[in-house]
């Protein structure tokens, strides 16, 4: 889990949990709301890495011009040294 706001909830929930005997009742619910609270953390997590990805694309895709033209400017720049050379 991160340190986010659901993800604190969850442990906190569980170390409550753990105040309580295996069977009971009060730490069955306990646990049972710190897997949701875990589980809208993970979701967090999950939209995080989504919109850093679709970021992380759009940043590659606009370089893919440059680095087009770059490449180009390279062999033309390569072709020039050789015919110099001759």
């Amino acid at each position: 889990m991160t340190d986010s706001a659901p993800g604190q909830q969850a442990r906190d929930l569980l170390a409550q949990a753990s105040q309580h005997p295996v069977a009971s009742p009060q730490r069955d619910a306990l646990v049972a709301e710190a897997a949701v609270w875990a589980r809208l953390d993970h979701s967090a997590v999950i939209d995080n890495c989504t919109t850093a990805t679709t970021d992380i694309e759009a940043a590659l895709a606009a370089l893919s011009g440059p680095v087009q033209k770059l490449g180009s400017a390279i062999g033309d720049l390569a072709e020039r040294v050789r015919h110099s050379q001759e």
